[in-house]
């Protein structure tokens, strides 16, 4: 079972340690995305301690195996939907027209995507730390830096084979970790 599986299932079960590192990880990334749409810091760290209390709420009925990030982002844009629409009710007209903008961004079927790419952001991190220094640096030449085999292993003083072999480690490193993910 992965880290974060195994974080959700813990939390499912009541684990206040777990629910604690969980909130520790998610609170400022809460506060910042919340911030983006209320535009006042103290807004979003309430909305955030909301989130974060309706997670600990709802762990019973929480599916361990679903993504509990995604999930609390989920909970974190429908209290940040409603305290805007709370706060459309006592707006002047101008307010309103950037509060509604702000609603319908998050609205948006496409933040829907964009939460659940979150955690596939964390594994990609996650994954990154596991390869090896010298493969990492072929990879990220040939992936990032857009260099060919050759180019690489003249820059490094390898052979071509070494760079294919290092580049080859790291794509291995990161199915077996999709797979995993999946």
């Amino acid at each position: 079972m992965n880290e974060a599986k195994k974080l959700s299932y813990d939390i499912c079960q009541g684990d206040a340690k777990a629910f604690e590192l969980f909130y520790r990880m998610e609170f400022n990334n809460l506060v910042y995305f919340i911030y983006n749409y209320v535009h006042d810091r103290q807004r979003a760290e309430d909305l955030a301690q909301e989130t974060l209390m309706t997670l600990w709420d709802k762990r019973s009925s929480i599916d361990p195996n679903s993504n509990l990030r995604a999930y609390v982002f989920r909970i974190a844009r429908n209290k940040t939907i409603n305290s805007l629409k709370e706060k459309v009710l006592f707006a002047n007209s101008s307010a309103m027209v950037d509060i509604s903008d702000e609603i319908l961004a998050l609205e948006d079927s496409s933040m829907e995507q964009m939460i659940d790419s979150l955690d596939l952001e964390r594994l990609i991190v996650s994954v990154y730390k596991q390869i090896p220094e010298k493969s990492l640096r072929s990879f990220e030449l040939s992936r990032k830096a857009g260099l060919t085999n050759k180019q690489i292993a003249e820059q490094q003083g390898l052979s071509l084979k070494a760079i294919e072999y290092h580049i080859k480690i790291s794509l291995g490193i990161f199915r077996k970790g999709l797979k995993d993910y999946l």
